[in-house]
């Protein structure tokens, strides 16, 4: 009796101090929540990286590796933890931001990572057909400054693409990637939660956790419903055999937490004895003997202090499809007549940065109704996401062709986000004028309805230059929006699609009416020129969707545009590859982290296969 009685107090005492445990970290959160969002509301955009750089000019020694690794993101992070596999090679990670943190892993607050250091600071160039809501018709350009890069800081949307887009890619020159020869690579990388998994084509127990955020709501279902009555069929699973239809949304979360390159790759590797993890380390140059051009290593400052570290194997770029192509030009290698407008020494007279390409965004579809979300305060949010549950905006999706109903191969991809209430008031990161900002006030966000419309083959491509020879300066980036007119044409159909689901009965039943007031396009075009109407709004409010690519193009060497080939080495160069999603060759279908993880997999086995025969 006693001793059941000494258990019995063990089990009060230690369910005690969990509950003790648990309101200490979620009162820890909260105030962690309140005073990064306070800082975001007065937060100054990065203009430049002059905290980066620091005054030191002397070079110290930091060591010699087998690899370097520049960049941390997505492709990163996969590349140091399979490397690091090898425990007789050793490899450092260089990594421009900061440790990803408790902040950053929450889902709920990813709109205001993009004010904060966490985040680059990109601005497009000023856009000639687009961009015009924005000041100096600049478009923002969020990128992850920070361990696991643009994927600990984005919306957490899983979607790899379609057969078609890497058939298209190994079509092109590019042994290796066909869809056959990716898909083992996707299901190695998953473990996807669902009680419909078709394993022909689904992965489980890889490091990625993809799951659905439950439960589902009412206008979820309604969107699904209203999808239907218009001819959009619903499928279970958009990233198996099928993706034209309407779903349900998928995510990287693990128990309502953020997954991303930072938890689910660097960090089960953190402490292997061959793993050297040197974070606010700013690469400046790739060192490269120009006799033999090869690659061997790189400078970097940290701390203000500038460090040489020499590499025995490879140098790997990381940096993804912006910081990747300027640090290649600022070491010498991209076109011969950029280089030498900034009198920089010429490598290798080789393409990069001359092609660019990203989905086009359309964020401004917001119909009011007659359902009413109840607030949700900042304590239930981190309560949820305690609990594993985790707590985003956008929840289903569809995937359609806006010129050919019929078509296997989407242009469209339709995003849907029901009304997400909260006390906390996230500034955007959107370079907005005073027009935008004002209709972005008059959304209701208890009862309005978004639909979020992206075009994910645009046809418009843009490009990289360097402003100057100085790592401090920004690169000038144009993603030349709506360039080619057959984009805005694309989107203006996809528009009158969406605006049908309002027109619907389960429409009809929730009052749907859009919420639209943009004075530089006035309401008496709506009904009589509809198109002229929305070209207007599209030029207003677009934007390029943060899924930029393909400014070190991979191809064959017959490939005018192409820097690296299918192994991606890049050209002319010895011991020095790219392997980050600025080597992709054409758009995909779907959302570029999923490609990113991709392409650190199939790299590193690359490397891998490469260096076994040494």
């Amino acid at each position: 009796m006693l001793f059941f009685l000494f258990l019995l107090t063990i089990f009060y005492f230690v369910n005690g101090l969990d509950r003790s445990n648990n309101k200490l970290k979620a009162k820890y959160l909260e105030d962690l929540v309140e005073t990064e969002v306070k800082k975001a509301q007065t937060y100054k955009t990065r203009i430049n990286n002059e905290d980066l750089l620091g005054t030191a000019s002397k070079l110290t020694n930091y060591g010699s590796f087998d690899f370097i690794i520049v960049g941390g993101g997505s492709a990163g992070s996969v590349v140091a933890n399979r490397l690091t596999e090898n425990l007789n090679w050793n490899v450092l990670l260089l990594e421009a931001g900061d440790v990803n943190d408790d902040y950053s892993d929450m889902p709920f607050v990813f709109d205001a990572s993009a004010l904060s250091d966490r985040n680059w600071g990109y601005l497009t160039t000023p856009q000639k057909n687009g961009c015009y809501g924005r000041v100096k018709k600049q478009c923002p350009y969020p990128r992850g400054k920070i361990l696991g890069g643009s994927g600990s800081i984005n919306g957490l949307f899983y979607s790899r693409g379609i057969k078609a887009d890497y058939d298209r890619w190994a079509d092109a020159g590019n042994p290796g990637w066909s869809w056959n020869e990716v898909l083992p690579y996707f299901k190695r990388i998953e473990n996807f939660e669902s009680e419909h998994i078709d394993l022909k084509y689904r992965g489980f127990g890889g490091p990625v956790n993809v799951a659905y955020i439950k439960p589902e709501t009412v206008p979820q279902r309604a969107f699904i419903e209203a999808s239907k009555e218009i001819g959009i069929p619903f499928v279970q699973d958009y990233n198996a055999a099928d993706i034209n239809g309407a779903s349900w949304l998928q995510h990287n979360i693990q128990k309502g937490r953020r997954v991303s390159g930072a938890n689910n790759y660097v960090r089960p590797a953190w402490n292997r004895i061959n793993f050297n993890i040197t974070l606010r380390a700013f690469v400046t140059k790739i060192l490269i003997d120009p006799k033999t051009k090869t690659a061997i290593g790189v400078e970097f400052v940290k701390d203000n202090i500038k460090y040489v570290a020499t590499a025995k194997k490879e140098v790997i770029l990381s940096g993804g499809s912006i910081n990747s192509p300027q640090l290649l030009m600022l070491s010498g290698i991209g076109p011969k007549s950029e280089l030498k407008k900034h009198g920089i020494q010429l490598i290798q007279d080789l393409p990069v940065g001359q092609f660019m390409k990203d989905h086009i965004w359309f964020l401004g579809l917001h119909f009011s109704s007659n359902y009413v979300e109840p607030l949700i305060t900042t304590k239930e949010l981190v309560s949820r996401y305690l609990g594993g549950v985790a707590s985003l905006h956008q929840r289903s999706v569809s995937y359609f062709n806006s010129r050919n109903w019929t078509s296997p191969i989407p242009n469209i991809e339709l995003s849907f986000a029901p009304p997400f209430p909260t006390e906390l008031y996230f500034p955007s990161f959107d370079n907005a004028d005073q027009e935008i900002r004002l209709f972005d006030s008059k959304i209701n966000k208890s009862t309005d309805w978004q639909f979020q419309l992206s075009l994910v083959h645009p046809k418009s491509s843009g490009n990289l230059k360097l402003k100057s020879s100085d790592p401090n300066d920004f690169p000038l980036i144009d993603s030349a929006l709506f360039d080619d007119p057959e984009d805005i044409e694309d989107l203006y159909r996809a528009i009158e699609i969406a605006l049908s689901l309002a027109n619907t009965s389960t429409g009809r039943k929730f009052n749907l009416e859009l919420n639209l007031n943009i004075p530089s396009c006035p309401d008496k075009y709506a009904r009589r020129q509809p198109r002229r109407f929305w070209y207007c709004v599209l030029r207003q409010i677009a934007l390029p969707a943060y899924h930029l690519s393909s400014t070190v193009k991979m191809g064959p060497p017959s490939d005018p545009l192409a820097s690296v080939n299918h192994e991606l080495k890049v050209y002319g160069v010895n011991n020095l590859r790219v392997i980050d999603v600025s080597i992709v060759p054409s758009t995909v279908t779907g959302h570029i982290n999923a490609q990113a993880f991709l392409i650190g997999e199939k790299g590193a086995d690359l490397i891998k296969k490469d260096h076994s025969k040494k």
